[in-house]
């Protein structure tokens, strides 16, 4: 008789990134620690391949996609596939990484003049923006009409450090004309990312002092990734804190920290209560992943929306799952037309 453990569904992703990406750096080291490996000079470039695009591509689309994380998490996943390569292959044989040196330097030279590019674009957005907008989402929607991609990431790169650095005494982002309701008090999300952010920083000492014994270089880019994602998790949090969902008298506005944002006529939108997340649909968002939670409300539209995410990407959907603190409260102030 098998005992089966049961695995919440969603953490299935996870679980299935975490073996995918073990058994391939499992088979990378069979092959590295073979006499073969030093007959073929393609083998080396085949590791880093696999490595460097394969397990980033894997983390892309069953973590990142599934639990709507910010697309810079892959930039941090790179850079700690980037130190396990430099542990596979053996100090002969590194050849495709010390290639892989210059790419930083190339990068930045395509950033600074795509950048010299679009300088007078970007003056000309933000004027426009200053006269006829106020501070805030809409003059980030400006830049990023005005700029295009690389406006999405500066936009996007802005609101997480001023969340990061400016979130620790930041007001609560919400109008008097407005109800607020919050989301992070009662799930234990605040502790969740107190815990993650501790975690990150035992493991990062952890890694550097290991990786360092072998490669300093590596360890000083895990440790840089690293420092990024321990400051991706503190904007997180901030975010989701001051940006609680508001009910006006006119709209409904639904914010997820930085993640995910739309506004609704108010008279547009349904919520019910729910206990479990609703079955996966192309029309349905769960945006309660990024809460850490399982969502206790579902909005249903009258017409399909677009939900703005992060680093520019959209969702058409007609229902959109969410945890609030209070949510009877919020299904109580629609129903009666509270509207503050």
């Amino acid at each position: 008789m098998t005992l089966a453990l049961p695995v919440a569904p969603r953490l299935r992703p996870l679980l299935l990134f975490a073996g995918l990406a073990l058994a391939i750096v499992a088979t990378e080291h069979a092959i590295a620690t073979r006499a073969v490996f030093y007959q073929y000079p393609a083998l080396p470039a085949a590791v880093v391949f696999d490595v460097l695009v394969v397990v980033p591509a894997l983390f892309y689309w069953l973590v990142v996609r599934r639990y709507g994380l910010p697309l810079s998490t892959v930039g941090a996943a790179v850079g700690a596939c980037l130190a396990l390569a430099y542990w596979l292959l053996p100090a002969s044989r590194q050849q495709p990484l010390r290639a892989l040196a210059f790419l930083p330097a190339l990068l930045e030279g395509a950033a600074l003049l795509a950048a010299a590019a679009r300088a007078r674009r970007l003056w000309r957005a933000y004027r426009a923006a200053r006269r006829h907008l106020s501070w805030g989402p809409s003059l980030g929607r400006a830049l990023e009409q005005g700029l295009g991609l690389p406006g999405v990431f500066l936009v996007a790169e802005t609101n997480m450090l001023r969340y990061a650095v400016l979130g620790w005494w930041a007001p609560v982002e919400a109008r008097p004309a407005h109800a607020a309701f919050s989301g992070h008090r009662t799930s234990g999300f605040v502790a969740l990312m107190a815990t993650a952010g501790f975690l990150t920083l035992i493991e990062t000492a952890a890694a550097h002092l290991a990786v360092g014994h072998w490669h300093p270089a590596a360890a000083n880019w895990l440790t840089l990734a690293s420092g990024y994602t321990l400051l991706l998790l503190v904007a997180h949090t901030h975010a989701v804190r001051l940006c609680p969902l508001l009910l006006g008298p006119r709209a409904l506005v639904v914010r997820v920290g930085f993640a995910w944002e739309v506004a609704v006529p108010r008279g547009a939108v349904v919520a019910t209560a729910i206990r479990e997340a609703p079955a996966p649909a192309p029309d349905t968002l769960n945006a309660a992943k990024v809460l850490l939670a399982s969502p206790n409300v579902l909005l249903t539209f009258a017409a399909p929306v677009v939900v703005a995410g992060p680093y520019g990407t959209r969702r058409t959907v007609r229902r959109l799952a969410l945890y609030l603190d209070q949510p009877q409260a919020l299904l109580g102030a629609l129903a009666g037309g509270a509207g503050a």
